[in-house]
């Protein structure tokens, strides 16, 4: 029987020929990290959208950006909201669709888009969100009841 000799070394495709075992892995870890994830491994539970307020400087990762989340069945926010599913809640089983508890943190501002938590040091609600900078300029356009309210929010902020 004739044995036949093959150099893999010097196989013409450029995947497979590398110089060291080193360099080798190295190519097959990054076509791993290009390989998306199966949906049954992907954890929901895991926070993927960063939270930054601009106001207070709080910070953290989120489980939702958006009006519905997933996870809070029947549940449509008014505006695009950085959504937390409660961290003191179980998760429900996957087999289950259960509404969830969540905290909405935040929203980007409807005038300047700056990304501000619902706290009423940073933000002001009226028909949308607004950062309060942003509040006091459009505080002339508002009903008198929207205006006092912010008046009042403002004073409270002041030392």
């Amino acid at each position: 029987m004739a044995q036949d000799s093959i150099d893999y070394a010097c196989i013409d495709d450029d995947d497979l020929c590398l110089d060291n075992e080193a360099s080798e892995i190295n190519q097959l870890q990054l076509a791993a990290l290009k390989e998306p994830q199966a949906q049954e491994d992907v954890d929901e539970r895991l926070a993927t959208v960063e939270f930054h307020c601009s106001g207070c400087n709080m910070h953290e990762m989120v489980h939702y950006y958006g009006r519905t989340p997933p996870f809070a069945l029947g549940i449509k926010f008014r505006e695009d909201s950085f959504v937390l599913r409660d961290p003191f809640q179980a998760p429900p089983p996957r087999w289950q669709s259960k509404p969830e508890f969540y905290v909405a943190l935040g929203v980007k501002c409807a005038s300047c888009g700056k990304v501000v938590c619902k706290d009423t040091s940073c933000s002001f609600y009226y028909t949308k969100t607004f950062c309060l900078e942003c509040g006091k300029t459009e505080l002339k356009n508002w009903p008198v009841e929207a205006q006092s309210r912010l008046r009042k929010q403002l004073a409270a902020k002041k030392p």
